[in-house]
């Protein structure tokens, strides 16, 4: 009886190890959610490519988990993001998330980095735990809200130039953003701002501004209490009386306090990538639907994401509600990892960051060949070298169908494909290592 005893805890700390251990996804291709993870999803990081979207199909829970680069499309899902076990911090970096109608529930702290929320329609997003926002934005448009609750002791910390907007700049905006007990940190030159008379920020607590989390900090209050001079755009002809502690827009939550009037990004930015094509060079391509007032794009490169040098120039439309498509090609990128970034600036001189998007120009996947090529029948191709197990060769058509893949188990590794059934052109062969990263060559089938 003790041997089945001893047993049993052995088996029960055995799946209770294998339950805890994180589980990895590499989404190298658009992908629907629930072809690639099941609907809850515990202790999984979540890896996406630059350029690539992962679309919610259906409502999900995150446990613990950690996504990292990419787009995520929600449509009118939910997304309930909370812990498998403990406290753990939900971590999104370099993500472009969207929200088109549905509801993010935040059960846990959250860590956003170099990444940007926007919610449209009647979207929502509501939490009670520490949120930290570095180089990143959360856009409430349409009829969205953002609802922070809890005690004075939950800090809400935005640094690097983060930005909470509330509406797009129109009075066709209703959206909101509360905050009910947790104490709000904007650090340098983070901003909260309310883009209209119909949009409002709601805080009956004071927020405090600091230069960086280690200074002194200085309170702020965003409503009248004993100063009128914060009845912004209330009472008289405006649309809403004054009534505290609810601040109307134009309106700016910033370093000095609070201020009348917005600070906009000068467009409204969607679908930016930057991808290494088969020449070794870095293209970025991004579309505005809106534009007031733009000037121009500064294209800015780092190789550690601290230190940010202009390679390049794109003049903006100026004023436009239309999508208009731009692109850039950094012909000589850095040896490397290479970190980009737009900063969009209007004519008065105001600027602000994208997101940022990670490039790696060095080979993750080595000495690649295959042979023969033009191909008639089949094409071999072979690794020599991986940085990397578990690769994925695939062949793809010029309109970016892939027609064929498969995955190397290592070094050395030949693998086949025929190519019989195709029509005779150029395609291209792509070896992408398990982070996404890739390397792309010319083929050619000729019969």
């Amino acid at each position: 009886m003790k041997t089945i005893s001893t047993l049993l805890l052995t088996l029960s700390v055995l799946i209770a190890a294998n339950t805890a251990k994180a589980a990895t996804y590499t989404i190298s291709a658009n992908k629907n959610w629930s072809a690639v993870m099941p609907a809850t999803c515990a202790n999984c990081v979540i890896n996406i490519s630059s350029g690539i979207t992962l679309t919610l199909d259906e409502n999900i829970t995150c446990q613990s988990c950690t996504v990292t680069g990419g787009n995520i499309n929600m449509g009118s899902n939910s997304m309930n993001l909370q812990s498998a076990s403990g406290t753990y911090t939900i971590a999104f970096t370099g993500v472009n998330l969207s929200d088109n109608g549905g509801s993010i529930t935040l059960n846990e702290p959250l860590s956003m980095t170099n990444s940007t929320f926007t919610l449209n329609g009647t979207s929502s997003m509501t939490t009670s735990y520490q949120d930290d926002l570095i180089n990143s934005k959360i856009k409430l448009y349409g009829s969205s809200t953002l609802q922070q609750t809890g005690a004075a002791t939950v800090n809400i910390n935005m640094s690097s130039g983060s930005v909470i907007q509330i509406g797009d700049g129109t009075t066709g905006s209703t959206a909101a953003y509360t905050v009910n007990g947790p104490t709000l940190n904007l650090y340098d030159t983070s901003t909260v701002t309310a883009t209209a008379n119909t949009n409002n920020f709601f805080d009956w607590g004071t927020f405090y501004t600091a230069p960086t989390a280690a200074s002194t900090k200085t309170s702020h209050l965003s409503y009248n209490n004993a100063n009128a001079n914060l009845n912004l755009n209330c009472g008289g002809t405006n649309p809403h009386g004054c009534s505290n502690p609810n601040l109307y827009g134009p309106a700016t939550l910033g370093a000095t306090g609070t201020t009348a009037g917005a600070i906009l990004l000068p467009v409204l930015l969607v679908d930016f990538t930057a991808t290494l094509n088969i020449e070794k060079m870095i293209v970025l391509d991004w579309a505005t639907t809106m534009e007031s007032n733009s000037s121009h794009f500064n294209i800015e490169r780092s190789q550690d994401g601290s230190v940010w040098n202009t390679i390049g120039t794109v003049q903006a439309a100026g004023n436009s509600s239309m999508t208009i498509d731009y692109s850039y090609t950094d012909e000589n990128p850095a040896a490397g990892v290479n970190y980009y970034r737009l900063s969009m600036v209007d004519r008065d001189g105001r600027n602000a960051f994208s997101e940022v998007k990670i490039v790696r120009t060095t080979a993750l996947v080595s000495d690649v060949s295959f042979y023969p090529n033009p191909a008639r029948d089949y094409v071999n191709v072979s690794l020599a070298q991986s940085a990397s197990t578990g690769a994925m060769i695939r062949l793809i058509s010029q309109s970016g169908q892939v027609l064929q893949e498969k995955k190397v188990a290592g070094n050395g590794t030949t693998v086949t494909f025929p190519v019989q059934q195709y029509a005779t052109g150029v395609y291209i062969l792509s070896v992408a290592a398990a982070d996404g990263s890739h390397e792309s060559s010319k083929l050619v089938i000729s019969h």
